[in-house]
């Protein structure tokens, strides 16, 4: 491993220590509510990655049908609905 990541690893692990020691000084109904946020959005989320997954099928079945002047059009559609769903810093999207 080198420096930068021992450090990072070091300060990951603080605090995730750290976090842990706040969620169980809280009391149980507290540590209930938080789970309960948790799988809340852990499910929106899912449900949303769905919804997006079932949208670029449909673009690229629509992509398929088109002659290759319209297909730059969409293309550059599906490439801005990932960046606003993925974020425009990653390096992948730009």
């Amino acid at each position: 491993m080198t420096k930068s990541n021992s450090v990072a690893a070091i300060v990951l692990g603080a605090a995730i220590g750290l976090t842990l020691i706040r969620f169980f000084t809280l009391s149980k109904e507290e540590r209930d509510q938080v789970l309960s946020d948790i799988k809340h959005k852990t499910s929106d989320l899912l449900d949303d990655a769905e919804a997006t997954v079932e949208k670029v099928k449909h673009y690229v079945e629509e992509l398929k049908s088109k002659r290759p002047e319209e297909r730059t059009d969409k293309i550059f559609v599906i490439r801005n609905m990932l960046k606003d769903l993925y974020g425009a810093e990653n390096r992948l999207l730009r």
